[in-house]
C-alpha cells in the first residue's frame, strides 16, 4: 500500500489546487475560531468594521465577519471540489462565487431570524394597551386604591399594580382590559365580560 506524505502530495498538486486548498484551510481554520467565540458566548462582529455602509435591510451587515467568512469558507471548499474533478478556472470561479454568495445570504437571513428569537428584556408597557388580563387582587372602584391584575407582555405572565374608573369593584378571577398605562407603569382597566 502506497502512502503519499503530505510533502508529495502537496507537490502533486497544481499552483491554482494549491492556492484553494491553502485558502480552504485558512477560510476554515478562520470559521472555527469564529464558531468558537460565538459559542462561548461573544460577539465575533461588535468590533468589527469593514467600511461600508451596507447592510441588509434589517440592521445586520452583509459584509460582517461572519458573512465574510461564510463566503470565503464555501468558495473555497467549492473550488477545492471542483478542481478534484478536473473543472477549470473558468468554471471554478462562478461555482464558488455563486456557493459563497449563498452562503454569505443565509449566513445574514439566519442572523436575523436568530435575533427575533431574543429580548432586550425591557418591555414596553403601551403594548398592554386594549389587551385583556384576569383580576389577582381585587381592584377597588372609582381608582381609590390597587389591585393587581396579570397580563401577558411579549409572551411573558407579568403581574402588575391596577386602577379602575368602573364604579363596582373588580374582584379576583374577573377578566379586564387595559385601557391605559399611568405613570409608574399602573395599568387603568375595565371589567369585560368572559
Amino acid at each position: 500500500m502506497l502512502v503519499l506524505s503530505l510533502n508529495d502530495w502537496w507537490g502533486t498538486l497544481s499552483g491554482t489546487g494549491q492556492f484553494f486548498w491553502g485558502f480552504a484551510l485558512f477560510s476554515s481554520a478562520l470559521f472555527l475560531i469564529v464558531f468558537v467565540i460565538n459559542l462561548l458566548g461573544f460577539d465575533a462582529d461588535s468590533d468589527v468594521e469593514t467600511g461600508t455602509d451596507a447592510d441588509s435591510g434589517g440592521g445586520f451587515p452583509i459584509f460582517s465577519l461572519k458573512a465574510l467568512t461564510a463566503f470565503m469558507t464555501f468558495f473555497s471548499w467549492t473550488s477545492v471540489l471542483l478542481i478534484g474533478e478536473g473543472r477549470s478556472l473558468w468554471q471554478i470561479i462562478p461555482y464558488s462565487f455563486l456557493s459563497g454568495l449563498v452562503a454569505m445570504v443565509l449566513v445574514v437571513f439566519l442572523m436575523k431570524k436568530f435575533s427575533d428569537f431574543t429580548e432586550s428584556g425591557t418591555a414596553d408597557t403601551l403594548d398592554l394597551i386594549f389587551e385583556k388580563g384576569s383580576v389577582y387582587l381585587p381592584i377597588p372602584p372609582d381608582q381609590q386604591g390597587k389591585g393587581k391584575v396579570h397580563v401577558t407582555l411579549n409572551r411573558s405572565l407579568r403581574e402588575m399594580n391596577a386602577v379602575t374608573q368602573d364604579h363596582e369593584k373588580i374582584h379576583t378571577g374577573e377578566k379586564v382590559r387595559v385601557l391605559e398605562v399611568l405613570p409608574e407603569n399602573v395599568l387603568l382597566v375595565e371589567k369585560v365580560e368572559n
